[in-house]
C-alpha cells in the first residue's frame, strides 16, 4: 500500500521531521515537504512543536507576507504553533498539555490528507508523542561524525560495542509504544544535509557508516542535500525550491544554484515516497 493510499484509508498520513540536534535543517525540509504536497493538490496541516525557535512558523508567516506584497499565488497549509496554542502552558500539567495536542490532531482527521510536524532540536514530551504518531519519520543530519553520533556511538567503530545514541533510543521507544497500541508501521528515513564534496574522505566514510548501521538501527537512507546558500535565501521570503523560479516570484534573477536546489530536494522527496 502506498503512503497516499494509507493516508486516504486510515486518516491523515503523519510526517514527523525530527532529531534532537538543532541546526540540522529540519524546518527547511518540513517546509519543502509541505509545499511539495500542497502543489500536488493534497490537503495539508502543519504543526510547529518548537516553542523556542518557531522556525517553521516564521517560515510560513514570511511566505504569507511575501504573497501579500508581491501577489504571487503561494500555497500555505493550515498551521498550528505549539507556543501560540498554549500546549506548553506551565500552569497546566504535562498530561493536560499533551492531551490538548492530541485532541488538536484528532480534530483534523476528516479534513486533511497529511499532517507535517516539525519538532524541536531537543527532547521533550510533545516531541516524543509526535514521534510515536509518525507514519513517516524524516531525520536530517549534518554531514559530520558529530551529527552521526546522534544515532549511534561513533567511537564504536574503533572496536568497542556499538550502542544506540539517545535520539535513536528515543525513536525506538516511541515506535515500540506505537506498535503496542496497534499503530501502523513507521517508515524512518535518514538523510545527510550540507553534504561535503563527493570525492572527500568525510563523504565516503559517513556514507559507508550509514549503509552499515541502517539495517540494525531500523532506518533507510535517502539522497542528501548540498550546502547551498539559496536554501537560506528562501527562508526570509518564505519561498521554496518548488515555487516558480522567476523574477516576479523570487524578486531576483534565478541562477543555476536555484535549479540544482530544486533537483536535489525533488530527489529527496521522491525517495521519501509520499507522492506518486
Amino acid at each position: 500500500m502506498s503512503s497516499t493510499q494509507s493516508a486516504e484509508s486510515c486518516g491523515p498520513h503523519v510526517v514527523v521531521v525530527g532529531n534532537h540536534k538543532g541546526g540540522s535543517g529540519k524546518s527547511t525540509v518540513a517546509m519543502h515537504l509541505i509545499v511539495a504536497l500542497l502543489k500536488s493538490g493534497k490537503r495539508i496541516a502543519s504543526f510547529d512543536l518548537d516553542v523556542q525557535q518557531r522556525t517553521l512558523t516564521h517560515y510560513i508567516e514570511y511566505r504569507q507576507a511575501w504573497a501579500r506584497q508581491n501577489n504571487p499565488a503561494l500555497e500555505v497549509p493550515r498551521h498550528f504553533c505549539a507556543a501560540e496554542a498554549g500546549w506548553d502552558d506551565a500552569t497546566r500539567s504535562e498530561a493536560d498539555n499533551v492531551l490538548l495536542f492530541i485532541n488538536s490532531l484528532e480534530a483534523l482527521r476528516e479534513d486533511y490528507d497529511f499532517i507535517v510536524i516539525d519538532t524541536p532540536g531537543s527532547d521533550d514530551r510533545l516531541s516524543r508523542i509526535a514521534h510515536g504518531m509518525a507514519d513517516t519519520l524524516v531525520t536530517p543530519i549534518n554531514d559530520s561524525f558529530v551529527d552521526l553520533d546522534l544515532i549511534i556511538t561513533v567511537g564504536a567503530f574503533a572496536g568497542t560495542e556499538r550502542t544506540l545514541s539517545r535520539y535513536a533510543a528515543a525513536v525506538w521507544a516511541a515506535l515500540d509504544g506505537r506498535r503496542a497500541i496497534g499503530g501502523r508501521p513507521t517508515d524512518w528515513i535518514v538523510f545527510r544535509n550540507r553534504l561535503s564534496p563527493p570525492a572527500s574522505r568525510n563523504n565516503r566514510q559517513i556514507g559507508e557508516v550509514l549503509r552499515l548501521i541502517a539495517p540494525e538501527v531500523g532506518f533507510r537512507t535517502a539522497p542528501g542535500l548540498s550546502e547551498r546558500v539559496v536554501f537560506r535565501e528562501f527562508f526570509p521570503i518564505g519561498l521554496t525550491a518548488f515555487d516558480p523560479l522567476n523574477w516576479p516570484v523570487l524578486g531576483i534573477t534565478p541562477t543555476m544554484s536555484h535549479l540544482m536546489a530544486r533537483v536535489e530536494i525533488r530527489k529527496l522527496i521522491d525517495e521519501i515516497g509520499l507522492l506518486p
